[in-house]
């Protein structure tokens, strides 16, 4: 993949994470579309995706839309997804929002807007699905672990949001297969991805995980790492 992909660890469209969405802003030459399909179908989804859509157009975005659902109108999504030159992807269910990705068309466009140089957000599940891997908590029967879109990065890469430590995340990251690289994401924070290259962003430090570690280098904001 060629394009830019921002991975956030939640808390999106915060006043915190302006700084970050405005120079993701700044990159693109095109419309921004905006699909929660972390959400539940109806107005779990017109919610989310309405606030992201007012964020991007208060830090000046001149085309900011927000995309139909596309588990209830197919060819309109991905009519408006087609169109973007940034993708953003809030949070919400991880389980739900690979199954809508990789059910319908609209994992595939954006793949193809990567292909193009083009750029993705994803805040928390959003982040979680376009790896490599992802945990999912939400499916019935507990913690599992699933193949993610592998949109993002040279290797293996796998996400937890909401980081604030390997407390509380043993059994999430007891789930990791050899050879990962886990990013700890804190909220309002996350990673710029670009040719393989993480340069942190936001208001905390990214944790690097590897090797099966629990104790892993953090990135402060700024700060760069290229995947081995």
């Amino acid at each position: 993949m060629t394009g830019t992909v921002c991975l956030q660890g939640g808390g999106e469209f915060s006043l915190a994470c302006r700084e970050m969405d405005a120079e993701l802003l700044g990159r693109a030459d095109g419309p921004v579309v905006v699909t929660a399909l972390a959400g539940e179908v109806g107005r779990d989804y017109a919610t989310a995706t309405t606030n992201g859509v007012r964020h991007f157009r208060e830090l000046g975005g001149p085309e900011v839309v927000a995309a139909p659902d596309v588990r209830e109108d197919p060819d309109g999504a991905l009519r408006a997804l087609r169109s973007a030159r940034l993708i953003v992807l809030p949070g919400g269910s991880p389980s739900r929002l690979l199954a809508a990705l990789t059910d319908t068309g609209a994992g595939q466009v954006v793949a193809e807007l990567l292909a193009a140089d083009g750029i993705v957000m994803g805040a928390s599940a959003g982040a979680m699905v376009l790896c490599a891997w992802t945990v999912l908590p939400d499916r019935p029967g507990g913690l599992t672990l699933a193949r993610g879109l592998g949109l993002v990065g040279k290797g293996d890469l796998l996400v937890l949001p909401h980081w604030s430590g390997a407390a509380g995340r043993e059994g999430w990251l007891r789930q990791v297969p050899a050879g990962t690289t886990v990013l700890g994401l804190p909220e309002e924070s996350g990673v710029v991805v670009q040719a393989g290259v993480l340069t942190a962003v936001g208001r905390s430090a990214t944790t690097v995980l590897t090797d099966g570690t629990t104790d892993g280098r953090d990135l402060a904001p700024g700060q760069t790492w290229e995947q081995p």
